[in-house]
């Protein structure tokens, strides 16, 4: 990212200079790795993704994580296969976030809730209205050791 969540109008304006004079720097965000790009094109390009693409990646390395995801995405109706390619179906279509959050990795979706809970953190409407602890959606804590 190269501004913050809720940019003053001089923010804004700045982040339009900079872009104007390609000047742009990150201010938050990783380095992806060969998995990572993986996983967000995996994430991104489901709609249509030639999985043989992917081997610059490193693909087939990775194969035995995601290949399940997939199978149990056709088996589920929200993709057609045929031979490398994928291909959302409608239904899949609908359902495309909650698919893609199958591809997302440990790591990230560690940084995801961390973004998240600070964001709750930082707005006192949210945290009289909903207590101080962010409330999660499923209510479960995936992270290992967590009770």
């Amino acid at each position: 990212m190269c501004g913050s969540v809720k940019p003053s109008a001089a923010e804004v304006a700045d982040y339009i200079r900079k872009a104007r004079d390609h000047e742009l720097s990150p201010v938050t965000g990783f380095e992806l790795t060969a998995e990572e790009n993986l996983r967000k094109r995996l994430v991104l390009d489901t709609f249509d993704l030639d999985l043989s693409e992917l081997e610059r990646f490193g693909y087939r390395r990775h194969a035995a994580e995601f290949e399940p995801v997939l199978d149990a995405a056709e088996s589920n109706g929200l993709v057609h296969r045929l031979g490398d390619r994928v291909q959302l179906t409608p239904k899949g279509f609908k359902y495309r976030d909650v698919l893609s959050w199958m591809f997302y990795s440990g790591p990230v979706k560690d940084l995801d809730r961390e973004y998240y809970e600070n964001l709750h953190a930082a707005n006192r409407r949210a945290r009289k209205n909903m207590g101080a602890a962010p409330v999660r959606i499923t209510g479960v804590d995936l992270r290992e050791g967590a009770a």
